[in-house]
């Protein structure tokens, strides 16, 4: 058995070994410390993004880790996925650029701090356990954009609504919506600034759109009532804008049963806040320029669609002058808070009122259940009268004495009585007198002379 002496002297030698193995490593540490120290490159055991750049220069080192991270910008990849599809781009469309030089200016800091002993360990322990200077990273906002742009048109779905077509024999079809969807661009921009380059998949933030319109909406219409169009072709561009936003209002709507709408409530005010243009409009018998021109015309379209649809009229007043789109006694003008068309649904399910205008012709389409009408309506105008206008005389100098000169033609007024005919297995059933119209005739301005002029633009000018 050992003695205890012996064991004594075994410690004593092994704390020996020891003692002499830490000087020896404090000596080789001293001596690797100064010759490293005196270094004009970066320290040993340095690296840059896991690229070693031991002993080079600030130059050299940019070669050589920019070289290295460039292939792998170009080669690494971020696979996006939505559902069970998968869209990748490598880093380079981002326009990923990492910031060498300051990590560069980090990597040869690595032991030149302004304290020694920090400076000592850096240096003398940076070949064991290696400093890695991770460089920072960033994207270009234009690049990014363009792949907003490429994963936008891959994935943005548009919503469409329900709607109601007639199809060639008369059948009246509910389409189905369709629900769309939309990528999210600020989430999106978020996780890309949120270290993405280590993630291998990034599930792309898109959500649902749901459409302004369901096929519920429908529900119980299955028949084209009647369908009215006027032609607008030749229409300024002003008026046509305010057929198009008038119109527009309608289109859709559905209406209750028992439900009274007014065209004035529905169109809103009729203002260039809301879009409507400057056209021609009929005020006190006479055409002049105003805001709303044309939106009569959408009233009168509606308001045939209507009786044709045999619903019943509470208001509904004829134009103070003649106008040419319809026939007359079948017109329908609307004065915001004087006169208005309002109508009611009489039948014992909702009602829909479809508008289209393309340009060139104003249509409506009203819509119901068949059980509420098995019969079709007709609208027969009557003239009961003409009336002839009344001549206005007025006396001018500027005209040659006993000269008359014609200001304004003037022109003949009617009045028109309207019955709804109601037909059945192609027979009319019943007749009954739907409306009054009366349009006022306008006046015939003659201009006598009674001066010595004979200038012929003295004529012109009246």
């Amino acid at each position: 058995m050992e003695s205890f002496k012996s064991k004594i002297e075994n410690i004593d030698r092994r704390a020996l070994i020891a003692s002499i193995a830490v000087l020896v490593f404090i000596l080789i540490s001293l001596i690797f410390y100064f010759v490293e120290n005196n270094s004009p490159n970066i320290h040993k055991g340095v690296k840059i993004e896991g690229i070693a750049v031991s002993n080079l220069s600030k130059d050299q080192a940019k070669d050589v880790v920019k070289k290295e991270t460039d292939k792998r910008i170009r080669e690494h990849e971020i696979n996006f996925t939505y559902g069970d599809k998968e869209y990748t781009y490598s880093l380079q469309r981002f326009g990923y650029t990492l910031n060498l030089d300051d990590a560069i200016e980090k990597a040869y800091e690595v032991g030149r701090s302004d304290s020694g002993i920090k400076n000592f360990f850096q240096i003398t322990f940076s070949p064991i356990f290696n400093k890695n200077i991770i460089a920072e990273g960033d994207i270009n906002r234009d690049a990014l954009d363009n792949v907003l742009y490429d994963l936008n048109a891959k994935t943005y779905i548009k919503p469409v609504d329900s709607y109601i077509k007639v199809n060639p024999n008369g059948e009246v079809v509910v389409v189905k919506e369709k629900i769309g969807q939309y990528l999210d661009n600020d989430e999106f921009t978020k996780l890309i600034e949120a270290d993405f380059i280590n993630k291998d998949k990034i599930e792309l933030p898109i959500y649902k759109t749901e459409p302004n319109v369901k096929s519920d909406y429908f529900a119980g219409i299955d028949k084209l009532y009647a369908e009215f169009e006027t032609n607008y072709s030749s229409s300024p561009k002003g008026r046509k804008e305010n057929i198009k936003i008038a119109s527009s209002k309608f289109n859709n709507l559905k209406v209750e049963p028992g439900q009274e709408i007014s065209f004035n409530d529905v169109v809103g005010e009729i203002t260039a806040d809301k879009g409507f243009k400057t056209a021609t409009v009929i005020v006190g018998g006479k055409s002049e320029s105003g805001i709303g021109g044309g939106v009569c015309q959408v009233s009168t379209t509606l308001y045939n669609s209507l009786v044709m649809s045999d619903l019943e009229i509470v208001e509904r007043h004829n134009h103070s002058r003649p106008i040419n789109y319809v026939d007359l006694g079948t017109d329908a003008a609307v004065v915001s808070n004087y006169k208005d068309l309002k109508f009611k649904n009489n039948t014992e399910n909702p009602i829909l009122i479809m508008a289209d205008a393309n340009g060139e012709n104003l249509s409506f389409k009203v819509f119901g259940n068949s059980k509420d009408r098995d019969y079709t309506v007709k609208m027969v105008p009557q003239l009961l009268g003409v009336v002839s206008p009344n001549v206005i005389t007025t006396y001018s100098d500027n005209i040659s004495e006993g000269q008359e000169v014609v200001k304004e033609s003037g022109a003949k007024g009617y009045s028109y009585v309207t019955y709804k005919e109601v037909i059945r297995d192609g027979k009319v059933v019943s007749k009954e007198k739907l409306s009054n119209s009366y349009y006022v005739p306008k006046d015939k301005v003659v201009v006598i002379g009674t001066g010595t002029s004979n200038d012929d633009s003295s004529e012109d000018e009246d």
